[in-house]
């Protein structure tokens, strides 16, 4: 993901001049960039923030190549910052995938009685009451039943910890041009994190109405690419507003809902028309509309829900690395806690 002048292995970070150093922390950057700018423009979708989150791996990894090719054998502090500073990482990752397979769990349900609706001959009394309550909005027809995530408060605070407790001052005693480099990239990437899951926050939680700001320090060249996304997602956020406010920013969801909508008004004629074959022709158009969107929206849900488990096992895999070489060294202390796998329930 980047370059730098010396061949890799060919002399440890301490050797290195701050030349080298400097130019090292510029390719990061730069590569940073490179990858941000293939994420124009911005939008609360799956399939970009699948691209996001795809990035964000990429990004992590190659923050473990720069650490294995500058910290010197002994450097045992380092690494166990690194170890304590991931803990939040996956903390967001978990709970994001738990989240997702919360929202989906009830889309499901969803699916499943519109497949129903939509077959052959008249629904049931029974079948049409089911599919009312299921699709009844939250404003005053069944509480937290929009098909939306409804707490957030938990994401958005492991978010904002992310995004604050990172930087030179979690490192004790002075800090080595050698250990600022690699830092620095590990704050860079966890200001990705902490933005990418922010978004993901605000399109899934109705609770959410923008997206959680996080502020990247002027000294980072790509953060204006971070700024013009956040940007373009929370404007899109102040459209949504005019029509919607219960919801998130998700256009999937955006969809689904719309199509929902239709369902509801297509049952309320059903039901006053006594069932006509007419009317009920039009209420199974409907529920095959809705059922289709929704196919759509789990697919690319549970590729997002991947796509976090994959950043989750990448990081994963270098903590274990990094316990590894510790437990090789003379390193004294209780390792730290070794994360569970990501929890697909709450």
């Amino acid at each position: 993901m980047y370059t730098r002048l010396p061949s890799p292995g060919d002399k440890k970070g301490a050797k290195l001049t701050a030349e080298e150093l400097d130019s090292i922390s510029s390719s990061f950057d730069e590569s940073l960039r490179s990858r941000l700018s293939g994420l124009s423009p911005a939008s609360a979708s799956l399939p970009w923030l699948l691209a996001a989150v795809a990035v964000l791996t990429t990004a992590h990894s190659a923050v473990r190549s720069l650490i294995y090719e500058l910290i010197s054998d002994g450097d045992d502090s380092l690494l166990s910052w690194y170890l304590d500073n991931s803990m939040k990482v996956l903390g967001v990752c978990n709970r994001i995938c738990s989240e997702i397979e919360r929202l989906c769990l009830r889309h499901v349900e969803r699916k499943m009685v519109m497949k129903l609706l939509r077959s052959e001959g008249n629904p049931s009394q029974e079948l049409i009451r089911q599919a009312r309550d299921l699709l009844a909005d939250s404003a005053g027809e069944g509480e937290g039943s929009s098909g939306y995530v409804t707490s957030g408060g938990d994401i958005e605070e492991l978010i904002g910890d992310l995004a604050s407790g990172i930087g030179m001052l979690a490192l004790q005693g002075d800090v080595s041009p050698v250990d600022r480099v690699v830092c620095r990239a590990v704050q860079a990437v966890n200001f990705l994190t902490a933005f990418v899951a922010g978004v993901i926050s605000s399109a899934l939680l109705s609770s959410s109405g923008a997206v959680v700001g996080i502020c990247v320090p002027e000294e980072f060249p790509w953060g204006d690419s971070v700024r013009a996304m956040e940007s373009t997602i929370m404007a899109a956020s102040r459209d949504g507003e005019e029509t919607d406010r219960k919801t998130g920013l998700l256009k999937e969801l955006h969809d689904v809902e719309a199509r929902k909508r239709h369902v509801l008004d297509a049952i309320d004629k059903v039901v006053a028309s006594g069932g006509s074959e007419e009317v009920v022709g039009r209420l199974r158009e409907a529920a095959a509309g809705l059922e289709k969107a929704t196919v759509e929206m789990l697919k690319g849900l549970y590729g997002l829900r991947d796509g976090a488990m994959e950043l989750f096992l990448t990081v994963t895999r270098i903590r274990k690395k990094m316990v590894d070489e510790l437990r090789g060294s003379l390193w004294e202390g209780p390792l730290p806690n070794e994360p569970m796998e990501p929890s697909n329930k709450d």
